[in-house]
């Protein structure tokens, strides 16, 4: 008995030494992201660490040593405030996409420049030994908090490595056979796709080094007000480690640097909690199949027109399956296999074993749910990376996707038939679901591992790859390639006017002789 209080003090005192304090700044106003990061924090304070999480979404079930501090931030769908504003944001470049999304991040940094909490956390003499963001997308001003507590940072990134994270970190663009956010590109490109998707990214990367980056930096100085503070893209490269919501076993396959740390699906729970009464038996009624209809959080029901509901709901009359159907709109005369609810526990209403199609937006945490689940899909995307989400789909036989223009009471009805009556997209999702779940670590245990070994090290450094701190003609051998070039066209250059100088001389001598034997002869 007296060794087992031993072990168990021992083990109390080792847990206590390895217990680390954790800020965590994360004010993006988006459900969908905080459900990523609370995996991420939840998984740290359940191994002991003490977090502090500065965000607008506090956990729902209290944990003792995770500390939510609210911010008072714009949700993204406060932002999208009129159809034709939605319309603008579909139909624009990914480009532009990009410059919309960097010039929203303007509005959440502003409102945390006058947020008392944050005022207060600068201002404070709290220790801390890390320091979590989600610094490059659209927030990369924050990153100074790691100078001003002189922490490690770790990045948090929500859905796969795009153009700024690869450069910041050293990882691999892959542009031949990467699509870059947001195209609505395969791993399987075109030539001319191959062309759009290095424009997208070469205008990318230099509007955000040229004239994003230099915004943010003044940004952070006016935030922190710290004269000592190194330069924002010095800041940056020093992200010891980026931690990016992805599953490499199922999502296109690619190089990744060491200090690229891959845990896409932290946020989904083992656990099946009951269903609302009424929904579960709606559910378990459908035995013919029931349909799951959810377009995400961003896209405001208030701000479509009537026949966008229509489309839905007609086809849905032609159909033998219930429909569950996450909406805030309260619609008339709906038939009655269609179940409406402003909410829904999605992972376990996709768990239920008669759900047989999950229509959707797009959104990466819903692509994850749906994969672990092994439910066919139908993509309606709208903006963001839920493009490049819905062309996936397509590309692995797993669903199909309607363009948003394109959505009518056909385009769907015959969407829905089209994966349901073939096996072809339930069995390729069923194995597909069985790959993704087939993994040597859960995501929350390899993300535990790799903090903790940022705090045992003091940080990662040593995880950088060189390729961060190059300029790009060096990283991509630009430098080289127009050495080789200049040095063949110099070649073929010296090699033509010494021939030319060559053969000039032989006519010239050659026409010296027959002057000279016209000359004899005249003589």
């Amino acid at each position: 008995m007296r060794q087992l209080l031993s072990c168990l003090l021992i083990a109390i005192v080792a847990n206590c030494a390895m217990s680390a304090r954790i800020l965590a700044v994360l004010p993006i106003g988006s459900r969908s992201h905080q459900n990523m990061f609370q995996g991420v924090l939840k998984a740290l304070a359940a191994r002991g660490h003490q977090v502090v999480n500065y965000s607008p979404y506090p956990l729902e079930e209290k944990m003792t040593n995770y500390t939510d501090i609210l911010l008072d931030v714009p949700n993204a769908s406060d932002i999208i405030n009129s159809l034709k504003m939605l319309e603008e944001i579909m139909h624009t470049s990914s480009a532009k996409g990009a410059k919309f999304l960097w010039d929203f991040s303007m509005t959440i940094l502003e409102n945390l420049l006058h947020d008392q909490n944050i005022t207060n956390l600068i201002e404070s003499d709290e220790k801390f030994d890390l320091v979590v963001l989600e610094a490059i997308f659209a927030q990369e001003a924050l990153v100074a908090f790691g100078h001003r507590f002189n922490a490690p940072v770790i990045n948090l990134h929500t859905f796969g490595a795009f153009s700024p994270i690869n450069a910041v970190s050293g990882n691999s663009l892959a542009l031949g056979y990467i699509p870059d956010y947001p195209l609505s590109f395969s791993n399987q490109m075109s030539f001319y796709e191959r062309i759009l998707n290095v424009y997208s990214a070469t205008t990318s990367l230099h509007y955000y080094y040229s004239q994003y980056l230099p915004g943010q930096e003044a940004f952070a100085r006016s935030m922190f007000k710290d004269p000592s503070m190194p330069p924002l893209i010095e800041q940056l490269h020093n992200i010891s480690l980026f931690v990016n919501n992805i599953n490499p076993y199922v999502h296109y396959s690619r190089p990744y640097t060491p200090n690229m740390v891959a845990v896409g699906g932290i946020h989904l729970s083992s656990e099946r909690k009951p269903l609302p009464q009424a929904m579960k038996e709606f559910l378990d009624d459908g035995k013919q199949g029931v349909i799951y209809l959810s377009l995400g959080s961003i896209l405001p029901d208030n701000l479509l027109p009537q026949q966008f509901f229509d489309n839905f709901i007609n086809a849905f009359r032609r159909l033998p399956y219930k429909v569950l159907w996450k909406t805030k709109s309260n619609f008339a005369k709906l038939p009655g296999k269609i179940f409406t609810s402003d909410w829904t526990p999605q992972q376990d209403v996709l768990a239920h074993p008669n759900v047989v199609l999950f229509v959707t937006h797009g959104g990466m945490m819903s692509q994850h749910e749906v994969i672990n689940a092994g439910v066919p899909v139908i993509c309606i995307p709208f903006l963001g990376d839920q493009r490049m989400n819905a062309k996936f789909y397509e590309s692995q036989q797993i669903g199909v996707e309607i363009n948003f223009d394109e959505l009518s009471e056909d385009t769907f009805y015959s969407a829905v038939t089209t994966v349901l009556s073939s096996s072809k997209y339930k069995d390729n999702m069923a194995r597909l679901s069985r790959i993704y779940r087939d993994q040597p670590t859960s995501p929350a245990d390899r993300v535990v591992f790799w903090v903790e070994y940022v705090l045992r090290h003091g940080g990662a450094l040593h995880l950088r790859p060189a390729s961060s701190l190059m300029p790009w003609y060096r990283r991509y051998l630009v430098d080289i390639f127009v050495t080789a070039v200049a040095t063949v066209v110099v070649s073929i250059l010296t090699f033509y006017f010494v021939i030319k100088s060559i053969l000039s001389l032989i006519f010239a001598m050659n026409d010296n002789v027959r002057i000279s034997a016209n000359f004899k002869k005249i003589k």
